[in-house]
């Protein structure tokens, strides 16, 4: 199953060519299977967690992979050189730590480790920290971990951060970083700890080529260059994935001009990094700084937290900050971007002491130490592990209603639970009390409406459900439904819908229903809507305001060819009018008719599903004259478990 974002070649993994059938306004694509992922990774004796990039995934042992990452900052320094926190973080460092990151269903490590004690040729140079460091990443490995080696060289590193960009002693602390872990591509390679130049254009062009910059000290640092640290891994022998940077302290990729990957030009094995998104900007920031760029490359958001504490230098709380933080791991979850949250051995940011215990926002409030998201970040990472594997692909996302998924969980509990206990899950109708109850606690709260008024007028008057995190706008041609203002201008509402919902922490999920076509061309046939609604470009009007948007192509799922070009039409608007927005398509036991298997609802799911990211799933219950019947929706669940998902 690919998921995530709809790209603008309509295969997140693929090349694709691209037809455009004039006489039916349908798109046709021809979807070319991905390439292979990198050979030159396949060296790692623990080649089962090997990471390689495709496309803008990253795979971990040929599988597609979200890392569910903790951080490390005891071993950031030479032990003479270590102070504060950091102390403490060192003396608790080991095969404990490691396996209680595991029991929080963390499956990678991001060690942050000093420039200085890696460079031979500075004062901190440590041959003693050295073997510690690699020792430590041998038994993170050891212990069925991924690791992201970050190179570090701010004031924790040893040293005031003697400079905004990597430097040539980076640059010779990766020529011995480089050979040491090029055996083992479970090993990422993070070039540069927030680089901390602001964002313009002649700072991107310093980041990616170097030259010479003043220091904080006064001094003047000769910067190498982003792409010359690339360069050198490269000539060094490692075809490890590398993290890249952004700039203002790893806060942004907007404006990032374009690094290559010298051994691998046409499939790089680059990620990109991202630090501390913004609570109070929202989507509004997210998407520019990184959510749109992640259509086309890996993101990760390396190092994250969200505490109460006040004298953190970040982030600094915020009032709403439990609401706001789980929104941003609800967006991040719909992009498939990775997070690791800072950290693992700091007691006050996502565990509460060295029991590994993980904070929470019980009580909270500014200004009192000790809440934190841990509990929220390891919710997250249970739902994502459970639904995530074993599987060659990621876990599909979902559009489910509060009544569908406990009829699914009575037919078919384990599967139901697999697919819907995940933060790519949104049920509508649903309370987070609720689904905690039914055992879905990872999945998202929604309200769904099919009217931006009645819509904004449940968030401003605060009516929606406890936690809800989402929010369903689907118009239709319904006077008893959506006013005809709103038939005839979705998009415009739409731009509405997606305000209210962001001004509030929301997510925004837009399903404008194929029928609107009647409001829009009167005089269209039934037969003809499908075609009618791709010609009239409602899709490209409502997705660009769009979170995540749900293509109401069911019935059309016992016509193959048809339902498939269909989506495509609809997913080739969509991504061209908004590249970082998130696809599912709609399959209903409905569109059936009487009697017949429910085979073609699964041969839809699997027609597309190289080009969605998951589906809206419509469970009618079963009529009166046939109590019994297996549920279609059920059955489709049953054949996508079959095949790995």
């Amino acid at each position: 199953m690919q998921l995530g974002p709809l790209r603008l070649s309509l295969v997140r993994n693929a090349p694709v060519a691209v037809a455009v059938l004039a006489t039916s306004a349908v798109v046709a694509l021809a979807l070319v299977g991905p390439g292979a992922a990198a050979a030159a990774t396949a060296r790692s004796a623990a080649a089962g967690d090997a990471v390689a990039v495709q496309g803008n995934h990253l795979l971990r042992g040929g599988a597609w992979w979200v890392p569910r990452g903790v951080q490390i900052v005891g071993l950031v320094a030479p032990d003479g050189s270590l102070s504060g926190k950091y102390v403490n973080a060192h003396a608790h460092f080991g095969a404990a730590e490691l396996q209680a990151a595991r029991a929080r269903h963390a499956d990678t490590i991001r060690f942050q480790v000093s420039q200085y004690g890696f460079d031979p040729m500075d004062p901190l140079y440590s041959p003693t920290y050295v073997q510690e460091v690699r020792s430590g990443i041998q038994l993170a490995r050891s212990t069925g971990l991924n690791v992201i080696f970050s190179l570090q060289a701010q004031g924790p590193a040893g040293q005031g951060q003697n400079c905004p960009l990597p430097n040539t002693g980076a640059e010779r602390a990766w020529n011995q970083i480089a050979p040491m872990f090029a055996g083992d591509p479970g090993v990422l390679f993070e070039l540069y700890n927030e680089p901390s130049l602001g964002l313009s254009f002649t700072n991107w062009q310093l980041w990616q080529n170097g030259g010479f910059v003043p220091a904080q000290n006064g001094t003047v640092c000769q910067e190498v260059g982003i792409q010359t640290l690339i360069n050198d891994i490269r000539q060094d022998g490692a075809g490890n994935v590398i993290i890249v940077p952004g700039l203002a302290a790893e806060f942004s990729l907007s404006g990032m001009p374009a690094v290559t990957d010298p051994a691998n030009p046409s499939s790089p094995q680059l990620a990109y990094g991202i630090h501390y998104p913004s609570l109070t900007a929202g989507v509004g920031a997210w998407n520019p700084e990184f959510g749109n760029m992640s259509a086309t490359v890996p993101v990760i958001v390396t190092e994250w937290y969200a505490s109460s504490a006040l004298n953190t230098n970040t982030p600094q709380c915020v009032v709403g900050e439990p609401a706001l933080a789980a929104w941003l791991l609800a967006y991040l979850a719909s992009k498939q971007i990775g997070v690791v949250g800072y950290a693992f051995d700091v007691p006050g940011t996502i565990v509460a002491d060295f029991s590994y215990a993980p904070t929470t926002y019980d009580n909270f409030a500014c200004g009192v130490p000790g809440g934190g998201p841990g509990q929220l970040l390891f919710n997250e990472f249970a739902g994502l592990e459970q639904a995530d594997g074993p599987s060659v692909n990621d876990p599909p996302g979902w559009i489910v209603s509060y009544s569908d998924v406990t009829r699914l969980l009575a037919q078919a509990p384990g599967n139901a639970h697999h697919f819907f206990d995940s933060p790519r899950t949104f049920v509508a109708g649903a309370s987070a009390p609720t689904l905690r109850r039914l055992g879905l606690g990872a999945a998202i709260p929604t309200a769904s409406f099919f009217s931006e008024t009645a819509l904004a007028n449940a968030i401003n008057r605060h009516q929606l459900r406890s936690g809800t995190l989402a929010v369903l706008y689907a118009p239709q041609h319904s006077r008893f439904l959506t006013p005809r203002a709103e038939q005839l201008h979705p998009d415009q509402y739409a731009q509405r819908a997606a305000r209210a919902a962001h001004a509030h922490g929301l997510l925004l999920v837009a399903a404008p229903a194929v029928n609107l076509v009647a409001a829009r061309a009167p005089r269209t046939k039934a037969g003809a809507f499908y075609s009618q609604f791709l010609k009239l470009r409602i899709t490209a009007g409502v997705a660009r305001y769009a979170d995540s948007y749900a293509i109401q192509a069911d019935g059309l799922e016992t016509h193959r060819s048809a339902y498939l070009g269909f989506v495509q039409g609809v997913a080739l608007q969509a991504a061209v009018a908004h590249s970082g927005v998130e696809l599912l398509t709609g399959l209903s036991g409905s569109s059936l008719p009487r009697g017949q298997a429910p085979r073609p609802l699964l041969n839809a799911a699997l027609a597309v599903s190289a080009i969605v990211s998951g589906y809206w799933l419509d469970d009618p219950a079963p009529a009166q004259a046939c109590p019994t019947c297996t549920s279609a929706a059920a059955a489709v669940l049953r054949g996508l478990r079959g095949r790995g998902l």
